[in-house]
């Protein structure tokens, strides 16, 4: 049986704009994985305000290890809140927290202190969305050369633990590997052990705790104006009002 392996989804749509006049939603949760939370305050046009960003798991199990959000069109003065352990990157319109990691098990949040843009004359309310990503990467590697394979593994929250590895659901040791103080890890094996393609995933009591395949959870569809459809990934909203 083979497992499932973490993929990289990324939707999108021809929609090119990020405001929708006109359409009331309701305020902060976004979706279903990456919420927002306002914590009380009021979005209000032209004025400033504090969204906080709260993933909801990691990719399939993972840990997270970057989260980058694409602000809306018309919002200034952006500062990302800092956290303790990442790094926090801006690009243009675009904001990324990363190296770090947020375990699948356990939820943060991740602020960016913004001013909204001003409504249009006779706008009541307007719909902002942020397009969001969120990066798992690959905590083991396989290196191949010849009929010998090692697999090297970096798992810091790990450290001390002893580890079950598998490639597909098949089991690649006979006992549990014991990760070391520095959280790292190497394995000699067959390659044949390790065919091209294939996942190696380090699990602790059944938890996965690593593989060797990066994932990539994404939340960066916007409907078109007028639009009733639903969309599998839509990008989190705020509404602002006048």
């Amino acid at each position: 049986m083979r497992s499932h392996f973490r993929t990289t989804a990324l939707r999108t749509t021809a929609v090119t704009g990020l405001l929708v006049a006109g359409v009331v939603i309701a305020s902060t949760p976004a979706s279903a994985h990456m919420g927002i939370d306002s914590f009380g305050q009021t979005f209000t046009a032209g004025k400033g305000a504090t969204v906080y960003f709260r993933p909801g798991h990691g990719c399939k199990g993972d840990a997270t290890n970057a989260i980058t959000v694409t602000l809306p069109d018309g919002v200034t003065g952006a500062k990302a809140q800092q956290k303790l352990g990442w790094t926090t990157t801006r690009q243009g319109s675009t904001i990324t927290w990363s190296g770090n990691a947020l375990p699948d098990s356990q939820f943060d949040d991740f602020g960016i202190r913004l001013t909204f843009p001003a409504l249009p004359a006779g706008v009541k309310s307007q719909v902002l969305y942020f397009k969001a990503v969120q990066t798992c990467d690959a905590e083991i590697k396989v290196a191949v050369s010849g009929k010998d394979a090692t697999i090297t593994g970096s798992l810091p929250a790990s450290a001390g633990k002893a580890v079950q590895l598998s490639v597909n659901s098949i089991p690649l040791t006979k006992h549990a590997v014991v990760v070391g103080a520095d959280g790292a890890f190497t394995v000699k094996t067959s390659a044949a052990k390790v065919p091209a393609g294939s996942d190696v995933q380090a699990r602790i009591d059944g938890v996965l705790v690593g593989n060797s395949t990066p994932g990539q959870e994404a939340w960066i569809e916007i409907p078109a104006p007028g639009s009733t459809a639903s969309l599998a990934s839509p990008a989190p909203t705020v509404t602002i009002t006048a």
